[in-house]
This record gives C-alpha cells, sequence and structure tokens, in this order.
C-alpha cells in the first residue's frame, strides 16, 4: 500500500520539540478507508521502532490499557478499532466488544500482584536492559 501527500488532509508533530528524541506524528486521513487499511497493516512495522495507533480518548485509552493488564490470565489480547474496544477473552474464538457500560467496571479492578520471582531483578537482564533516553 502506498500513499501519496492527497491522501492525508494534515499532519502534524506532537509534543513540544526535545533534542535527540522523536516524537509522534499525528494523521488525519481524507478518506476513512486508508486509515483503516494502514491499522490493518500495521503489526507490518513491528519490530521497525514504528508505532501504528489509533488516537482514543482519554478513557478508551484507560479502558483499553486496563483490559490489557488487569486480567492477564484471562484475556488473550485487545485492540481498539474505530474507537471501539475489543478482547479476545482466552477459550473463546470471537472477540468481544467492550461495551461502555462496562468501562466502570474495568477501570475499577485492580491490577493483578506480582510473584516474587517478578519483583526481584535477574542481573543479567538488567545489563541487557536499554534505558530509555
Amino acid at each position: 500500500m502506498s500513499i501519496v501527500p492527497y491522501d492525508i488532509d494534515i499532519a502534524h508533530r506532537l509534543g513540544q520539540f526535545k533534542p535527540n528524541s522523536n516524537r509522534p506524528v499525528i494523521i488525519i486521513f481524507v478518506r476513512r478507508q486508508t486509515k483503516i487499511d494502514i491499522l490493518r497493516k500495521a503489526k507490518l512495522f513491528k519490530g521497525s521502532g514504528i508505532f501504528v495507533n489509533e488516537d482514543l480518548t482519554k478513557l478508551n485509552a484507560e479502558v483499553l490499557a486496563s483490559v490489557r493488564l488487569k486480567q492477564p490470565s484471562a484475556v488473550e489480547k485487545s485492540w481498539s478499532f474505530e474507537g471501539k474496544i475489543f478482547a479476545l477473552f482466552k477459550g473463546n474464538q470471537h472477540a468481544t466488544q467492550i461495551k461502555h457500560s462496562e468501562f466502570k467496571t474495568w477501570l475499577e479492578k485492580s491490577r493483578p500482584k506480582k510473584s516474587y520471582s517478578e519483583c526481584v531483578e535477574n542481573p543479567a537482564s538488567a545489563r541487557n536492559r536499554v534505558s530509555p533516553r
């Protein structure tokens, strides 16, 4: 898929300039289908350092993070599409849309406790960890 300048309505960087750091870019496309096509092909960028995400409201972003982090034993994966949040629960073959009426329930759930082995720093992994700039 190729994108040409007339596919883009507007594009700009977010945040303030900081030397030696990259800033996210937000792009609004002329056609919704272009956005959908790019979001569907976002997996192709895996490992490249390029991330393609939908611009979610703060509430939706918090609920999506809650679904991902608060029940990792039950949720195989979660994602957003067209502003809606979906989850694939372990043991199910079909995704479930997280309805707005369920948002409060997900936000109120507590994060799972880490096991002792997850809390103890492994010296070998600490040496290999890349520190953020």
